[in-house]
């Protein structure tokens, strides 16, 4: 499990999860990045939960300061 403090563990799990190499990620993609570095599984509904309260701009996309923000509140 990598730091939930430690940005460069945190980039490098976002660019891992990053399928699509745009810097943004969607549910999926998000899903399989929160579970790598909580260490936990989240059952659909609280993957959504968290994906929308990660998503702060609202774009249906989580950036990788959204993504970093989101993991402070784990």
């Amino acid at each position: 499990m990598i730091e939930a403090d430690a940005p460069d563990g945190t980039r490098a799990v976002f660019g891992e999860f990053d399928t699509d190499d745009d810097w943004l990620l969607n549910v999926h993609e998000f899903g399989g990045a929160v579970r790598r570095v909580t260490g936990r599984t989240f059952d659909d509904d609280a993957l959504r939960h968290l994906f929308r309260r990660a998503d702060v701009d609202g774009d249906g996309l989580v950036s990788l300061p959204e993504f970093e923000g989101s993991l402070k509140e784990l």
